[in-house]
């Protein structure tokens, strides 16, 4: 009875040092890709990402940060969708898949989709303003709701004092028939030096010149100096807590790409 209980404790132990030994191995591989990633070696990246995959099937922000790289990519947005819901499958209280996925219905044009994910995000995390300003957007320029965007914008602007807030207020103030308030915003831009978003709130606002066809490519890239919106945030940086090797059910229905193919 007593080798029994020795056998089993070996075992224990055993198992311990392995998954403690995974956790390490799969944490260090997540920084390295986030690395890669934000260095723009998506390639390299990826295979990364993957092999965080292998080693913790449940780890999220793995298949959060993979569904970003593809979409910078231009790889099939339906095919990102998917990316996105597998994190939320693995961790539901993922805020930032949901702001993501929203992100990717929004570009779809599934305007209640985006807003129903983006509000999860928020349920979820009440202080992401991530969710706010995606929120935000999603009410303005694809639901036609420009005094709930206000609420949004103004509510991310207490914490922040990032330019796209202002230009969404700007946005917000003109879509709402205010059109002293938004040229405020004209002024607050280019105080930040911002002088390409004024100059695109100041055309649109004194030339009347807002188009419903803008919410299919609400405002251009940032890459550009100039804001989107709508674009994946870049890679999460997640501390790995305590590892959870049991694999994931997937409820998505695209297949994922991972070791450069698709698999089921």
């Amino acid at each position: 009875m007593k080798k029994i209980i020795f056998v089993l404790f070996c075992i224990f132990l055993l198992t311990n040092v392995l998954e403690s030994y995974s956790a390490e191995q799969y944490e260090l591989l997540f920084d390295q890709a986030n690395r890669l990633a934000q260095a723009e070696k998506n390639e390299e990246a990826i295979k990364l990402y993957e092999k965080v995959i292998e080693l913790n099937p449940n780890f999220a922000p793995a298949y959060n940060n993979l569904g970003m790289i593809y979409q910078f990519s231009g790889l099939d947005i339906a095919e990102v969708v998917w990316y996105f819901k597998t994190a939320i499958d693995a961790d539901p209280k993922f805020d930032q898949a949901y702001v993501n996925l929203g992100k990717a219905y929004y570009n779809m044009g599934h305007f209640d989709l985006a807003e129903r994910y983006t509000s999860k995000a928020l349920e979820v995390n009440p202080r992401s303003d991530a969710a706010r300003l995606s929120l935000g957007w999603i009410c303005l320029l694809g639901k036609s709701r420009p005094d709930e965007a206000l609420t949004y914008f103004k509510d991310v602007s207490a914490h922040t004092q990032h330019p796209s807030v202002f230009f969404g207020l700007g946005m917000a103030y003109f879509m709402s028939g205010d059109g002293a308030r938004a040229l405020e915003y004209i002024t607050i831009l280019r105080e930040m030096g911002e002088d390409d978003l004024a100059t695109q709130l100041e055309t649109i606002i004194r030339g009347n010149e807002y188009q419903r066809s803008q919410q299919d490519q609400p405002l251009l890239r940032e890459s550009e100096n100039k804001v989107d919106p709508f674009v994946a945030s870049a890679p999460v940086r997640t501390t790995v807590g305590s590892p959870s090797l049991e694999r994931i059910t997937v409820t998505g229905t695209i297949p994922v790409r991972l070791k450069g193919k698709l698999n089921n």
